[in-house]
């Protein structure tokens, strides 16, 4: 194992960039995942490891040694502490990180059973709730419009906790051509004036579609759509964080779908 503890090591360099600049992760085609729950996540999507990173004195650790066990044909760096916690973006560190392919989104056919689409959501925080929640709901693609955070940014990643391995992520999509050729139900959530999200029939070939935090989505995109839906809210709350929102559509769908 490569012993690196100067931050002029060229590798270190390479790695400090793919770390901090989104341009060099999608020139690149790869993204740096933290931690042994989600380097166990990419390599169970088959995803084989660019390079495994160790903070030093890990090597021993349980999670890191069943990890570097897994993959032994891959590059392995022991990186000094100051250096592997300058790649992290977390406040605890963990012993291992993996800089692993980015996977190819695919294109979503037009009668996919179940899709999520956002549209301009900005905020890292909730694309990757939204992801999280997605596979946990037996979502099959989600698609992003060009300005949304970018999916395999640190932030996302940390976020979506292994969701990204689980659904098809397509980036850059022009949703309002999705939509208007989707052979399904697309279902519009918005703040207000809608039909009850609770009063529709969510049971068959389904895509919602989630706005920007603030201005919800765009009016061509929401008027393609078949339904615009509104979340009942009782209280006294003006609207709802779009992870929150797009995340109660996802599952009362697959309440519905549960015949229950």
């Amino acid at each position: 194992m490569k012993a690196i503890v100067s931050r002029d090591n060229p590798a270190y360099k390479a790695l400090v960039r793919l770390a901090t600049k989104a341009s060099e992760r999608k020139t690149r085609r790869l993204s740096i995942v933290e931690g042994a729950h989600l380097v166990t996540a990419a390599m169970d999507a088959g995803l084989v490891p660019e390079t495994l990173l160790v903070r030093h004195g890990s090597r021993e650790d349980a999670q890191a040694h069943v990890l570097l066990v897994r993959a032994p044909a891959c590059e392995r760096m022991e990186l000094a502490d100051g250096l592997f916690d300058a790649l992290s973006g977390l406040d605890s560190p963990p012993a291992i990180m993996a800089v692993v392919p980015t996977p190819e989104g695919k294109r979503a056919p037009p009668d996919a059973r179940f899709c999520l689409a956002l549209e301009d959501v900005q905020d890292p925080g909730n694309v990757g709730t939204l992801l999280r929640s997605a596979a946990a709901a037996g979502v099959e693609h989600v698609l992003l419009s060009p300005t949304c955070a970018f999916a395999w940014s640190p932030k996302v990643l940390r976020a979506g906790q292994g969701a990204h391995f689980a659904v098809n992520i397509v980036e850059g999509v022009d949703l309002l051509a999705f939509v208007k050729s989707y052979a399904g139900t697309s279902v519009a959530l918005c703040g207000e004036g809608g039909e009850s999200l609770y009063a529709l029939d969510l049971t068959g070939p389904l895509l919602f579609l989630v706005g920007n935090e603030g201005a919800g989505l765009s009016a061509e995109v929401e008027a393609a759509a078949g339904v615009r839906a509104a979340i009942p809210m009782p209280g006294r709350a003006e609207s709802l964080n779009a992870g929150v929102a797009g995340s109660i559509a996802l599952f009362e769908a697959v309440r519905q779908r549960r015949g229950e």
